[in-house]
């Protein structure tokens, strides 16, 4: 007779302390009998890993930042924990039958790279991985990606859990982040602290101020573009401040398809999760009466990391990779107060225009980019 343990989905959850992580972690706990964790990874927080390695005993657990190993004292015998930035793929637990990516930034791209090669089903809340390898991802022809962001998951679910369907035009929608009403002077004089405040979701710091600067929402092109195989001149970008409309999709036949709900990484998480089940989520059935929604276009002139992210994209190569990279350490510098709101955009545009350019899409070669791209940005603040 088969044990209950048998019938779960055994999860490796990467960057298991961040916004995504923890929600990954209370769907989880609802759902006890359904998953079992085999493998947990953090970068800073030690004391939350130590705190999560405890409750779920997982085989593997990382932290991938070394200066903070002293700060876990105990963890149990049946838990084999690794440490330093090099440990990461350690957390691609081959027991694992799903690796839920939820770790920030260019970190993820090797992870789900080496996940897929390992025929494995990625959940995907990274989408700096196919923002700077997308083109190498894609070629893997082993494991799958399930979208997790909020966006690429509505389109999922429009063409019926079919990336192969074929379709007129994806419509992504944008709430326009925190500045959206504001004039481009008043932008300009505004710090980190103003651009956190997002008007419909809750998530951590660094995507918030990309949903502010809109390259959240190039980042979400490109990453769309690789996920549906979907040339950039067939996916459209609308403003929709309400954030109820998550994306959309058009068909030939003169019909467009939207996938609704209130604002909540919840549902898309917990179907990235149980698919292709669907479970009932703590989120309430939106209420479409006496609400307005309303869709604007982009304002390019206010937020020009936007077209930065997508020309990036046309010239291809490791720009990609240099685009990225530049605008990790230029939000960086923004949420610690050492530059100015379009210092972001101005920096990256410095970064496209000197990075090295190639084709060579190596690990060696889009590491160096990814360094060489923040360095630039130090660079271009250094001589102002």
């Amino acid at each position: 007779m088969r044990r209950l343990g048998d019938f779960m989905k055994k999860i490796a959850l990467l960057g298991c302390t961040g916004s995504i992580g923890s929600q990954v972690i209370s769907v989880i706990e609802r759902y006890p009998e359904k998953f079992k964790i085999v493998s947990l990874s953090a970068n800073d927080n030690a004391k939350k890993l130590e705190e999560l390695i405890n409750k779920f005993k997982p085989k593997t657990a990382v932290l991938t930042n070394a200066e903070k190993l002293s700060e876990i004292k105990e963890v149990p015998k049946e838990t084999t924990l690794y440490y330093g930035q090099n440990a990461l793929l350690h957390a691609v637990s081959e027991e694992a039958d799903v690796i839920f990516v939820a770790v920030s930034g260019y970190a993820g791209y090797k992870v789900v790279k080496h996940a897929l090669t390992l025929n494995k089903t990625v959940a995907l809340a990274n989408k700096e991985s196919l923002v700077a390898g997308g083109e190498i991802i894609s070629k893997i022809k082993t494991g799958k990606i399930i979208p997790v962001d909020s966006e690429h998951s509505a389109i999922w679910q429009c063409l019926d859990f079919n990336k192969e369907r074929e379709f007129k035009k994806l419509i992504i929608t944008a709430s326009g982040g925190a500045f959206r009403t504001l004039s481009k002077a008043e932008i300009a004089t505004l710090p980190a602290e103003k651009a956190l405040n997002h008007p419909t979701w809750k998530m951590g710091k660094k995507i918030t101020i990309d949903c502010a600067t809109m390259m959240n929402k190039g980042f979400e092109v490109i990453e769309a573009k690789w996920l549906f195989n979907c040339p950039l001149e067939k996916i459209q970008v609308v403003v929709h401040p309400q954030s109820v409309v998550h994306s959309m999709v058009s068909f030939s036949d003169g019909v467009t398809m939207a996938q609704t709900s209130y604002p909540s990484m919840e549902i898309p998480i917990q179907l990235a999760l149980t698919y292709p089940e669907r479970l009932p989520t703590s989120v309430e059935d939106f209420d479409f009466y006496g609400k307005s929604l309303t869709f604007e276009k982009v304002n390019f002139e206010k937020f020009p990391c936007f077209n930065l992210a997508l020309n990036a994209q046309k010239q291809g190569g490791n720009a990609p990779c240099a685009l990225n990279g530049a605008n990790e350490r230029a939000v960086s510098k923004y949420l610690n107060g050492e530059i100015g709101f379009y210092g972001i955009s101005d920096s990256i545009e410095y970064v496209l225009s000197k990075i090295s350019k190639t084709d060579d899409l190596s690990d060696y070669v889009l590491d160096k980019t990814d360094k060489d791209a923040r360095n630039l940005v130090d660079e271009y603040f250094r001589n102002k």
